[in-house]
C-alpha cells in the first residue's frame, strides 16, 4: 500500500503548485465553453434536437489538443524532478519501492485532471441539457469516462519521459516533442500525403482503409473515432471493419499502457546516483 502513501503526498504537493492549478483550469473552461457554445450553434427552432449523446463528438473538437498539452506537462517531471534534486534516493531509502513511486505519482496525477474532466463535464451536460436540451446519460457517461482515460494516456506519456532521463530540462524536451509529433504535426504529414497521393492520381477523395488504419493509430484520432462510434447517435463510422470504434477500443488501451510500463521496465534497471 506504499504508492498510495506517495499518491496522497504527490497530490497535495501537486494540487498546490500554481503551475497545476494554471493547467487545469484551462481543462476545466474549455469544457465549460464547449458546453455553453454547443447548444447556441443549433437555431432556435432546433435546439431541441440538442443532446448530451450529439455533444460528446463537439466536444473532441476542444479536448484533443488541449487534454494531450495538460497531461505532458502534468506528468514530466514526476519523477525526474526527484530524482535530480537526490530527494528520490531518499525516498527509496524507505519502504517504498520503484514501482510505488512510479504508481503512485500516476494515480495522483491522472487522478488530479481526471476529477477535474468529470467535475466540469458534470457542469457542461447541465449546460447542454438546460433549458432545450435532452439528457442522453450512458452515452455521455461513457464519453467523461473515455475522456479520462484519454488524460491517463497523456499524462503517462508525460511521466514515461520522466523516467527515461536523468533532468527535468531533458523531460520536458521529450515530452513536448512527442506531443508536437502526434497531435500538431500529425495531421499535418496525414494531409501533405493524402495530398501528395491524390497528385500522383494513386487515389480518390479518400485514403485507402489500410492507410486510414494507419495513420488512424495516433490516440486522437482514436478517441475521435470511439466517440463517434459509441456516443454520438447522430454520427456513424464508415469504412472495413478494421477502422470499426472496437478495434480502436483495445489499440486505444495499449496507449495507455505500453509507453508507460517500456520506461517503467528501464527506469527499474538504471542507476539513479
Amino acid at each position: 500500500m506504499s504508492w498510495r502513501l506517495v499518491a496522497e503526498e504527490d497530490w497535495q504537493d501537486t494540487a498546490d503548485q500554481r503551475s497545476t492549478r494554471v493547467l487545469l483550469t484551462l481543462v476545466a473552461l474549455a469544457i465549460l465553453l464547449a458546453g455553453y457554445i454547443y447548444p447556441i450553434t443549433f437555431p432556435p427552432g432546433e435546439r431541441a434536437a440538442v443532446t448530451t449523446g450529439t455533444f460528446t463528438t463537439y466536444a473532441t473538437g476542444w479536448l484533443t489538443t488541449l487534454v494531450p498539452l495538460v497531461g505532458v506537462l502534468l506528468g514530466y517531471s514526476a519523477v525526474v524532478g526527484e530524482r535530480e534534486s537526490g530527494s528520490l534516493l531518499l525516498s527509496l531509502s524507505l519502504p517504498i519501492s520503484r514501482e510505488d513511486v512510479v504508481l503512485g505519482k500516476y494515480a495522483s496525477r491522472t487522478g488530479l485532471l481526471g476529477a477535474t474532466i468529470v467535475g466540469t463535464m458534470a457542469i457542461a451536460g447541465f449546460l447542454v441539457v438546460y433549458p432545450y436540451g435532452t439528457l442522453d446519460l450512458l452515452p455521455f457517461l461513457g464519453f467523461v469516462v473515455l475522456t479520462v482515460l484519454y488524460g491517463a494516456i497523456w499524462t503517462g506519456i508525460g511521466l514515461a519521459s520522466s523516467l527515461l532521463v536523468s533532468t527535468k530540462r531533458r523531460a520536458l524536451v521529450l515530452a513536448v516533442t512527442v506531443f508536437f509529433l502526434l497531435v500538431i504535426v500529425w495531421d499535418t504529414v496525414v494531409g501533405a500525403l493524402a495530398l501528395a497521393l491524390r497528385a500522383s492520381d494513386l487515389i480518390g477523395d479518400e485514403l485507402p482503409d489500410p492507410l486510414q488504419f494507419v495513420v488512424g493509430l495516433e490516440p486522437g484520432r482514436l478517441f475521435t473515432r470511439i466517440t463517434t462510434g459509441l456516443f454520438d447517435p447522430s454520427a456513424s463510422i464508415d469504412g472495413a471493419w478494421y477502422l470499426s470504434e472496437w478495434v480502436a477500443i483495445p489499440i486505444f488501451l495499449c496507449w495507455l499502457v505500453v509507453p508507460l510500463g517500456l520506461s517503467y521496465l528501464r527506469f527499474s534497471g538504471v542507476d539513479l546516483s
